[in-house]
């Protein structure tokens, strides 16, 4: 079988694919396929002008501010606090340059007041503004105040008894149950700076990152 010539006398060619002018479709090109088993992508990439979004706990995660409402009232109870010791510091020197015959408890009460006066104050105004140290400073003079009520109620106590009248158990009974409610306000503070939210907002950092979370971690083959 012959093909036929074109004018110049060659032989032409026959066509290259199954219709004229297109060539097969093996010669066109096919987008990319991925071997099979290959992982796939975890996400897409962010169209122009996007940001890729951060991992939880990475860059651009940031701490929540946590609920201040026990620090604050454990705050403001401090800071009365600081102020009763003013008035115990008052009330001591006023005995001691009064008082000829001065006792050692007055002397304690007067050391005692004047330390939980610096104590009190710089815990309280410090849980306003995020100090971890103040919340320490706070729970050390509630527990110096409770210790000084219990003092001072075994020495009422045994002042009491050594009177021998027949008031001296009434005199016992409302010292004691003073006493006991004296004690209420130092308990409440103590508790109330010792409680995890207390904690938590003594450590926030405003604009600290997140330390819950973080990259995850790499996959093994």
């Amino acid at each position: 079988m012959t093909y036929p010539q074109n004018p110049q006398g060659q032989p032409q060619q026959p066509q290259s694919g199954p219709f004229p002018g297109q060539p097969y479709p093996a010669s066109q090109p096919t987008p990319a396929q991925p071997y099979p088993g290959a992982p796939q992508q975890p996400f897409a990439p962010p169209a122009a002008g996007q940001q890729y979004p951060a991992y939880p706990g990475g860059p651009g995660v940031y701490q929540q501010k946590p609920n201040g409402a026990t620090a604050i009232i454990a705050g403001i109870l401090a800071i009365l606090g600081g102020i009763f010791a003013i008035i115990g510091v008052i009330a001591s020197v006023v005995v001691i340059a009064n008082v000829h015959t001065t006792m050692w408890q007055f002397y304690l009460t007067l050391v005692v007041d004047a330390v939980l006066v610096g104590l009190l104050f710089f815990g309280g105004i410090g849980l306003f503004l995020h100090k971890p140290a103040a919340r320490l400073c706070t729970i050390i003079g509630c527990g110096l105040t409770i210790a000084l009520g219990i003092v001072s109620v075994i020495a009422a106590s045994a002042m009491t008894s050594s009177l021998h009248t027949s008031s001296s158990a009434q005199i016992l009974g409302a010292g004691i149950g003073g006493a006991l409610v004296g004690m209420i306000p130092p308990v409440a503070t103590l508790v109330l700076a010792i409680v995890k939210p207390t904690a938590d907002w003594v450590n926030y950092r405003p604009g600290a990152p997140a330390q819950q979370g973080g990259y995850p971690a790499p996959q093994g083959w």
